[in-house]
């Protein structure tokens, strides 16, 4: 594999691009839409698990705000 070359940056982050079957397509459609996520999300949260980070994936919790400062 070459060196890394980052993609343009559109705003904070770059595109990407991939073809699947169209059976991991619909799975990964309604994985992301049962999750709450964008697709990209959904896949950003993918990459996140396999490298053992935190993903939106596994917390899915919101966080809380604490009792003084709810109404």
């Amino acid at each position: 594999m070459t060196d890394y070359q980052q993609p343009k940056l559109q705003g904070h982050k770059v595109a990407l691009m991939a073809r699947v079957s169209p059976d991991q397509h619909r799975a990964a459609i309604e994985a992301s839409r049962n999750a709450g996520l964008s697709m990209a999300e959904y896949i950003g949260a993918l990459i996140d698990r396999d490298r053992g980070k935190s993903n939106k994936l596994d917390s899915r919790e919101e966080p809380r705000l604490p009792l003084a400062n709810s109404a």
